[in-house]
């Protein structure tokens, strides 16, 4: 990446002062850091409060983030954690509408009226979104061209959903599927790993807390030990690294062009201290 000053001190990841991040995680970060900044200052000129923007409220009480795009490969999580999904304790408060100013602020964020912005990924999904928001103008302001920036930042974000959508298609991975199933069928019946979970979540509804997630542990544990069984996870992990190559061959202009924007996005962060 071209940095834009020079004779700094390094930053940690290869970069000084005024200069442009090297790694993708730095840049992430500054991007967003970017974003917000900017969201907010267009939220105080619209005189909306900005104090909630940004909590996200995650990481308070819930199992420790793990990815298994292919079911639960690891027996000792899930013992621990079952699938990962919180259990109910006692009842809850009615649930309270959102309030005039809770409204005011999702309607400055994300824009009102006609969704100007339409495009569609490589699932077929169709995304939109308005123009008129913070949002959309803090992307206008970074990145310089907002169409561009919604059209290929969407696309490229929703290529690992294409990728996992063609392996859960494909006859290798399907076969390896009808072998994990048949391997549950003694505990719950279940043709894949998520309807595995909605059985437990049917079953659970009329259970006491320690209960269901004594059975949310015993299905998770069975799940991990039929996907060790089966090499699903493993299966499923080789076909998508050769169908994410596939896809990144099949955008690489979209690829390319985001990139640009991001840089674009990443010295204008720079030179405006964001």
């Amino acid at each position: 990446m071209t940095t834009l000053g020079g004779g700094c001190a390094d930053g940690g990841d290869g970069s000084g002062p005024g200069s442009v991040p090297r790694s993708v995680r730095a840049q992430d970060d500054l991007l967003k850091s970017a974003e917000s900044a900017l969201v907010r200052r267009c939220l105080t000129e619209r005189q909306i409060p900005t104090r909630s923007v940004g909590d996200d409220g995650q990481g308070r009480g819930v199992a420790p983030q793990r990815e298994f795009p292919y079911g639960i490969d690891d027996p000792g999580w899930a013992a621990r954690h079952g699938f990962g999904i919180p259990v109910e304790r006692g009842s809850r408060e009615p649930g309270v509408s959102a309030s005039e100013e809770q409204q005011r602020l999702s309607d400055a964020l994300f824009g009102t009226g006609r969704r100007e912005l339409s495009t569609r990924t490589a699932t077929g999904l169709v995304v939109q979104a308005n123009s008129d928001g913070c949002l959309a103008e803090a992307q206008r302001v970074l990145y310089g061209d907002l169409g561009r920036w919604f059209r290929t930042e969407v696309t490229v974000n929703n290529l690992a959903a294409a990728a996992h959508r063609r392996v859960t298609q494909d006859p290798v991975y399907r076969a390896a599927l009808a072998r994990w199933s048949h391997c549950v069928a003694p505990v719950q019946e279940a043709d894949t790993p998520g309807e595995l979970r909605s059985a437990w979540q049917r079953r659970a509804r009329g259970l006491a807390p320690r209960e269901a997630t004594a059975l949310q542990q015993r299905y998770a544990v069975t799940e991990a030990r039929c996907v060790r069984r089966t090499d699903l996870a493993r299966t499923g992990a080789r076909l998508e690294k050769r169908y994410a190559a596939e896809l990144r061959a099949e955008y690489a202009d979209v690829i390319a062009e985001h990139r640009q924007l991001r840089d674009h996005g990443l010295r204008y962060a720079v030179r405006h201290g964001l």
